[in-house]
């Protein structure tokens, strides 16, 4: 298991628009967003990871991978984005 599976299994738990909505509540639509359509993505940090996902979320994949939860934080800072935009290649969110 890497990272990106990690993300990719969080899409497959909470789906797309699930996934999304995470992040929309934590005040991060923006970002989602960008994420979802097919332009630049825009990033988040870990702090953001982690007050969308949860800290029981983060601690279970950091745990998984071996990482410090900051670590873990951080990793799937990169990873989540990429795996929405790969989930949605035509910035649309797929049905459920």
């Amino acid at each position: 298991m890497d990272i990106m599976d990690e993300a990719k299994g969080l899409l497959e738990k909470d789906g797309v628009a699930g996934l999304a909505q995470k992040f929309k509540d934590s005040g991060l639509d923006e970002q989602v967003s960008s994420w979802i359509s097919t332009g630049e993505n825009i990033p988040v940090v870990g702090d953001q990871i982690k007050q969308a996902l949860g800290h029981d979320e983060v601690a279970s994949i950091a745990s998984k991978l071996g990482l410090t939860e900051d670590a873990a934080a951080d990793e799937l800072a990169r990873a989540v984005p990429a795996a929405v935009d790969q989930a949605t290649p035509t910035g649309q969110v797929p049905p459920a």
